[in-house]
């Protein structure tokens, strides 16, 4: 796992100074502390800072052909690199590392579809010097972050976007409608950055530069098709195999190598598929909160112990305002999902003990897991009724079921469904997945807010449109495809990657196999869920190796106790960034509104938790990139 920057000028030689690819390079050497190469030549320039994983000795980047034409440099892991260098070796190339990454040099120079190839996550940048072209491409999931710019008649690309704004070539200017994506769902979604002129590179895309222009393709499309043919029997058989065989595959490492292990199923599934595949004994890390309802270690050392683990427990407690600042600024762009705090700490405290670490993420959208996925055909099963009852009796007598703190509450989950009132299924789960609500934004946003938005082609909600292509939006299938297009790339990858990096800890995903998540999407969707339970094919898959304690207890999720420590101990932090004439977050949100929000949630009247904390995490991030919101 590394950091990847670069620029390519067609027009000048050389590209770039020294001393500024060097800066660049600086602004992410946490993602590979282990040193820096770089590479200066005509039009191009490329830096790449190595964390050692897979030819500690010999694998420095970037890596060239035979005869130094062709350069990569590579931020992730090809799972397959062994098989692909037999057929390339067999076909006349020649090596000179035993790394995965030489493996893409060599394949690009064999065709230019040379990505479907490649099994693993990766962002990738190619210097084909024969044609003056790059080729960028990520992986089909997004597990691997690429941010590019075009400017000038030149195209910058680094691995985080601080990287491109620390150049000094482009403006610190937020895009409106990346910061309204990001106050509606805690992040900003593809393609767009936080900063006007800054874009992802989406997952499952490649982009060519050369002398013809700017081109992005997609390279892969998950099927959005069931197969009827497939039993529930060859369903779980078929599970069983590939999840082994993706947590085979990501056993390979030259360094130490450890696990998550939250207490849930996913986790656990990982853990013990390992344990069957290794002589050794595995590594486990856990980490829980002193909220006794929020804290799952009980769960994770039933699994250690099921399995004979060497295993580690962190508790995360509330006085993390001391780090706020810094996880902010290693999540890159504003983000909001809380569960990053623990993620942090967590990364922190496996890395001290290995450098890789296997993970159970994806679990839920590939099988189908969250409640929400269970919620959506209650929504459906709901939305029969009258549209004039749901929005005039039943959605304001929801309103005064009071807040509930606790994780877990019948009367919450009544409340989810029913307020405030939506016009369809899918725009129920849509809300379900927003901080602000959409029907929130004419209250909430200012009025200078609103017209920047309005004046930069209004606000797209991703979501929608994912919804809005497929053929039953109001199904837990559908959902999950969505969730997969959408939620998985913009928020659980970005948290994984950027708090497991801020630590130079790489983190891998077997469940996001994409042998795996294809067969999975094939998968029928009656398949999953059972009353209240989701990920019935999972759960079958491994009924033999997974305590039924773990099995069939009631999905928990990550949920961290931010409302409690908004009312506790950042009481006072929530205050002081929030409700300070000079906050930036009131230019963007009403003044008035916030304190409303403060005010409701000290007193327990309306669980505020997640946009006071998006606004929270918002302000820091301001502060810490030294920019204006408006």
């Amino acid at each position: 796992m590394c950091g990847v920057c670069g620029i390519v000028d067609l027009n000048n030689s050389p590209p770039i100074g020294t001393e500024e690819l060097d800066a660049m390079c600086k602004t992410i050497e946490h993602r590979g502390p282990d040193g820096t190469r770089t590479m200066i030549r005509d039009s191009v320039a490329f830096g790449h800072t190595r964390l050692s994983i897979i030819d500690t000795e010999t694998g420095w980047q970037p890596i060239a052909n035979e005869d130094e034409s062709v350069f990569v440099i590579l931020n992730g892991e090809i799972y397959n690199f062994r098989e692909l260098r037999k057929e390339l070796e067999a076909t006349g190339h020649e090596f000179r590392t035993a790394s995965d990454t030489e493996v893409i040099v060599h394949l690009y120079e064999e065709g230019r579809d040379f990505v479907r190839r490649l099994d693993g996550m990766f962002a990738l940048a190619i210097w084909d010097e024969p044609n003056k072209r790059l080729v960028l491409a990520r992986d089909r999931i997004g597990k691997k972050p690429l941010f590019y710019l075009e400017r000038a008649g030149n195209l910058l690309f680094a691995s985080e976007v601080k990287t491109l704004i620390e150049t000094g070539r482009i403006e610190r200017e937020i895009d409106p409608i990346a910061l309204a994506s990001y106050l509606t769902y805690g992040y900003v979604a593809e393609p767009l950055s936080i900063f006007k002129g800054i874009v992802k590179l989406p997952s499952a895309h490649i982009l060519v530069y050369d002398e013809s222009g700017l081109t992005v393709r997609q390279y892969w499309q998950l099927n959005s098709e069931p197969d009827s043919s497939i039993s529930f029997a060859d369903a779980v058989s078929e599970t069983r195999h590939l999840v082994d065989r993706a947590v085979s595959s990501r056993l390979i490492s030259d360094v130490p190598l450890g696990f998550f292990l939250s207490g849930g199923l996913d986790s656990s599934i990982i853990v013990g598929a390992a344990a069957g595949a290794s002589s050794s004994k595995l590594k486990t890390f856990s980490i829980g909160f002193e909220e006794d309802s929020y804290s799952e270690l009980g769960y994770a050392r039933t699994v250690a112990e099921r399995f004979d683990t060497d295993h580690e427990e962190f508790v995360v407690t509330a006085d993390m305002a001391r780090d706020l600042q810094s996880i902010v600024h290693y999540a890159d762009e504003p983000f909001a999902d809380s569960s990053m705090v623990p993620m942090h700490y967590l990364s922190r405290q496996t890395r001290q003990h290995v450098t890789v670490a296997l993970s159970g993420d994806g679990g839920d959208e590939v099988f189908g897991g969250y409640d929400r996925y269970i919620g959506l055909g209650l929504a459906r099963k709901y939305h029969r009724i009258p549209k004039s009852v749901r929005k005039r009796l039943i959605g304001p007598l929801a309103s005064m079921i009071p807040e509930s703190p606790g994780k877990r509450s019948n009367l919450r989950r009544i409340k989810r469904l029913t307020y405030p009132a939506t016009d369809s299924a899918e725009q129920w789960y849509m809300g379900w997945m927003q901080q602000f609500r959409v029907e929130s934004h004419p209250a909430a946003f200012t009025s200078g807010f609103a017209s920047a938005i309005a004046e930069n082609g209004g606000w797209h909600d991703h979501m929608s449109s994912a919804f809005a292509g497929l053929d039953d939006p109001a199904t837990a299938r559908s959902a999950q495809l969505v969730d997969m297009k959408t939620y998985l790339p913009g928020d659980l990858m970005v948290k994984a990657d950027r708090m497991s990096m801020a630590h130079g800890l790489e983190v891998r995903s077997p469940f996001l196999d994409h042998h795996l998540v294809e067969f999975a999407s094939r998968i029928p969707g009656d398949y999953s869920i059972s009353g209240r339970s989701g990920k019935q094919v999972l759960k079958h898959a491994y009924a033999d190796l997974i305590p039924d304690e773990i099995s069939r207890r009631p999905k928990a999720g990550f949920t961290v106790p931010v409302g409690e420590w908004i009312n506790g101990p950042l009481r006072n932090l929530t205050r002081d960034l929030l409700l300070a004439p000079d906050a930036e977050v009131g230019r963007v949100i009403r003044p008035e509104f916030i304190a409303r929000m403060v005010e409701q949630h000290a007193s327990r009247r309306h669980n505020h938790a997640v946009r006071l904390w998006n606004l929270i995490c918002l302000e820091t991030w301001a502060q810490s990139f030294k920019v204006s919101l408006g």
